[in-house]
Order: C-alpha cells, then sequence, then structure tokens
C-alpha cells in the first residue's frame, strides 16, 4: 500500500500521544458501561432470554469475538480519529468509508441519546417510586440538563481528564461488580444450575426468545470499537488500539457472563418474567441477598456508569466528526478547530452535546421516555452493525491488496460475523412492531441523507478522504 505522509498544523492536531493503553482500554469500557448496561440492557435481554440469560450472553460473547477481529486486524496497520471511517477507506474505497463514518456518527449519537434518557426519564423515577418518592411532571428534562452539562464540561477540558475519571472510577465499578456477582451466586437464597447456560426453552419461545435476545446482548458489547477513534492520541497506536480493544472486549464479555449467571440464579431462573418487568431488579436483588448498604453503593455505581457511558462515546464521537471536518466531508470544516490551550475539538463537542440534548428531549416529549429510549437503543444498534458488515467486507478487501491474507482471520471470521449481524438485525426489526419500526426508518433516512451529501462532494476531497495513518 502506498505509504502517504500527513503534516498536521495546530488547529488540525487532537492531543496527539497524550494516552496509554490502560486509559484507551477504558475508553472501551466505559463505553459499554457494564454497571450501567446491567441496568438497563441486561434488563431488556432478560425479556426475551429470561432464564436462559447467561446462554444468551455467551453466545453472545461467542458471536462478538468475530466482529472483534475486524477491529484487531486494522488496528495492527491503520490509526486515526476517524477509526472505522479510515479502516473502510483504505480498505474498500473513500466513498464506503465515508458512508461507515456517517453511520458509526448516528451510533454514537443514539448511544449517548438513549442513556442519557434512561437515566433521567426510567433509572431515576424507577429508583425513586422504589423508595416511595416521586419526581415532579417533566423534571426529567431538567436532569437530562444536568446531565449533558457534566458530559460537555469534560469533554471539553480534553481527553486527559475525561479518561482519568473513567479509569479511575471504571476500575472500582469493575472490582464492586464482581464482588456482588459472586456474593449473590455464594448465597444461600440463590438457585445455582447450568440449565440456565443449557437449556434455550427456559427464553421465551426457547430459541426464538434468545435469538431476540443475543441482538440486545450484542450490542450491549459492542462498544470495544470506541478504542479505534484514539488512533493521534495514543502511544505506539497500532500496538496499543489493538490491545486495548481485546481487553476491553474480554474483561467485558467475562464479566457480562458473570453478572448475567448471578442475576438469574439470584432472582430464580423460572422467575425472570418478573425480573424484566422490574426498573431495578439488580438493586432489589442486591438488597435481599446483601443489604440496604450494598444497594447503594451499587446505585452510585450504576449512576456513574451511565454517565461514563454517555461521555465515552461523546469523545468518540467528536474525533470522528474532527475527522470529517478535516477531510471536508459532510460536515462543516470548522468543526475540525482544536481548543489551544485542552487540544480538545471543541465546536464539534458543543455542537455533538447540543445535538444529542435536542434529540433525547424530541423522543422524550414525543414517545414518552420509555419508548423514546426504545427507539434511540434500536436506532443505534441497526446503524452499529450495518457498518460492522461494511468494515467486515472492507477487511477482506485490504488484506487482498496490501498485506498476506490469511483465511481465517481475514475471510472466515468476517463472514461469520457479518452472518451473525444479520440474523441479529433481523430479529431487531421484524416483526416491525411500533415504536421500534421506526428504528430501521430513521435509519434509512440517514443513510439516504449521506449518500446524497457524498454525491455533492468533489471527487479530488473524495480520494483523499480517510487516508491519514498516524504512526
Amino acid at each position: 500500500m502506498k505509504k502517504v505522509v500527513v503534516k498536521f498544523n495546530n488547529s488540525e492536531n487532537v492531543n496527539t500521544k497524550a494516552i496509554g493503553f490502560w486509559q484507551t482500554t477504558y475508553q472501551s469500557i466505559s463505553v459499554i458501561a457494564p454497571a450501567g448496561a446491567m441496568a438497563a440492557t441486561m434488563t431488556g435481554t432478560a425479556t426475551y432470554a429470561l432464564g436462559a440469560l447467561p446462554l444468551t450472553f455467551f453466545l453472545a460473547a461467542v458471536a462478538m469475538a468475530f466482529t472483534v477481529n475486524t477491529t484487531v486486524q486494522f488496528s495492527r496497520h491503520i490509526a486515526s480519529a476517524g477509526g472505522f471511517y479510515n479502516y473502510v477507506s483504505q480498505g474498500w474505497g473513500p466513498k464506503a468509508g465515508i458512508l461507515t463514518g456517517w453511520l458509526f456518527m448516528l451510533s454514537y449519537i443514539m448511544i449517548i441519546t438513549n442513556a442519557s434518557l434512561f437515566v433521567a426519564g426510567i433509572f431515576l423515577p424507577g429508583l425513586l417510586t422504589y423508595f416511595h418518592s416521586h419526581l415532579p411532571s417533566g423534571s426529567w428534562i431538567a436532569l437530562l440538563g444536568l446531565i449533558y452539562a457534566f458530559v460537555l464540561y469534560f469533554s471539553y477540558r480534553g481527553i486527559g481528564p475525561s479518561l482519568k475519571y473513567s479509569l479511575w472510577t471504571g476500575t472500582a465499578e469493575i472490582i464492586i461488580l464482581i464482588v456482588i456477582s459472586l456474593w449473590i451466586i455464594c448465597s444461600p437464597h440463590s438457585h445455582n444450575t447450568m440449565s440456565v447456560f443449557l437449556n434455550p426453552h427456559l427464553a421465551l419461545h426457547g430459541w426464538s426468545g434468545v435469538g431476540i435476545g443475543l441482538i440486545l446482548a450484542m450490542f450491549s458489547m459492542s462498544g470495544y470499537s470506541a478504542a479505534a477513534t484514539f488512533g493521534e492520541e495514543v502511544h505506539q497506536p497500532h500496538k496499543i488500539i489493538r490491545l486495548a480493544v481485546t481487553s476491553s472486549f474480554l474483561f467485558s464479555a467475562g464479566l457480562f457472563v458473570l453478572m448475567s449467571y448471578a442475576l438469574t440464579v439470584g432472582w430464580g431462573p423460572l422467575n425472570m418474567t418478573s425480573f424484566s418487568k422490574s426498573s431495578i431488579p439488580g438493586v432489589i436483588l442486591v438488597r435481599s441477598d446483601i443489604g440496604l448498604w450494598m444497594s447503594f453503593i451499587l446505585i452510585l455505581f450504576i449512576l456513574n456508569s451511565l454517565l461514563t457511558g454517555i461521555l465515552a462515546p461523546l469523545n468518540s464521537l467528536v474525533r470522528m466528526m474532527f475527522a470529517f471536518a478535516r477531510d471536508g466531508i459532510l460536515l462543516p470544516t470548522s468543526l475540525k478547530n482544536i481548543h489551544q490551550r485542552y487540544r480538545s475539538p471543541y465546536l464539534a463537542i458543543i455542537w455533538a452535546t447540543v445535538l444529542s440534548f435536542v434529540i433525547s428531549v424530541t423522543a422524550g416529549l414525543i414517545l414518552g421516555p420509555y419508548n423514546g429510549f426504545l427507539v434511540l437503543l434500536t436506532i443505534s444498534s441497526i446503524a452499529s452493525f450495518l457498518a460492522h458488515i461494511i468494515a467486515n467486507i472492507a477487511l477482506t478487501l485490504y488484506f487482498k491488496r496490501y498485506h498476506t491474507m490469511n483465511f481465517v482471520t481475514h475471510v472466515l471470521a468476517p463472514i461469520i460475523s457479518s452472518m451473525l449481524i444479520i440474523l441479529g438485525l433481523f430479529f431487531t426489526i421484524y416483526p416491525f412492531p411500533w415504536p421500534v419500526v421506526l428504528g430501521p426508518i430513521i435509519v434509512a433516512i440517514w443513510i439516504a441523507i449521506g449518500v446524497l451529501g457524498i454525491s455533492r462532494v468533489d471527487q479530488k476531497t473524495i480520494d483523499q478522504a480517510g487516508k491519514i495513518n498516524a504512526s
């Protein structure tokens, strides 16, 4: 592959070489947000998986192992703030790369908006109701304002403070979740059994319930790719990003399987219908098995996890926006400007935060917080998985053209990954229930806007899109 040397001026360079392995790893773990996923995604997955929740998360871990391979293989050779935008541009071509980045931007926006709406409109009201208290009507909008002020402050001040905060609180979060899980498993009230890993008939309608739950479980682990957008800000990017992506996936996959087992046997495999209908089942179970004091600690870590789970995708989103603006693609070029003191793409941060706040409020007002959360979550998962399918194809093309191809890692693994994703996407949107049907419609509109925008970019700019590779 022809090597391109790129020089940046002060307005076109993020905080180069500012972060290391553990900070990069926790960027991905923060997007995955284990404690937040336990409160949100895992509860939603249990709606379909029921007593087969551990089986569902185990299968999701196996399926995502094929998908994480694509990020790992690309990161060996390409590093940039654009992440998958640059991967696909150099593997398949600039237009496919632009569309991939466009889809990832939509996915990150919707991760930010669905998580913030879940905190303000579902989790906190449900928590207060459990403790016999209530918030005034419409107060979730004010809570959204506080959440976005929090993430704007940390993101604006540069990636260093954001990742230091995520590193320390994320480490404590993982330790607490492991302790809680093991405590519940060892509790005399738990119904320990291997059937939750072996019997799909514990799920709603058997394998059908496992299949529907599988896509939600897969999506809950998919944040590992967030580290790819830090290619211009880490030491030895081709090595560290690969290790960070792999480590964050293994940490999170193992933790999710452990938590899903603990929650299932703690609640009772045959009683998981009531688990899925509770807004805070993890808190209820911890209070019952361990005590009120630990339930309050868990609540604090869930809230913190959800907040860092909003901050981390915002950091990845603005770096992808920065890469688009720097290349003159689809977004205003002013979004590439870097704050002279904090070395952050501050205009992109402000723009992304305001847009996300507007989307969160709009979805909550039109659909209600719960349905709004479901639609935003569906949009994010569809956009992310479509982008991963494109990246899987690009991986094969890239190694066929420029490097020695390995059939297992560069052909077979991407094919298996795409097949599993397509299966998951089918179960996500079929049979098109309201309001989830809005998800694929909005993604289709977003793709149409992206294709139209690409058609209006001059060919010289298109040819240079996604060519940057930080060494």
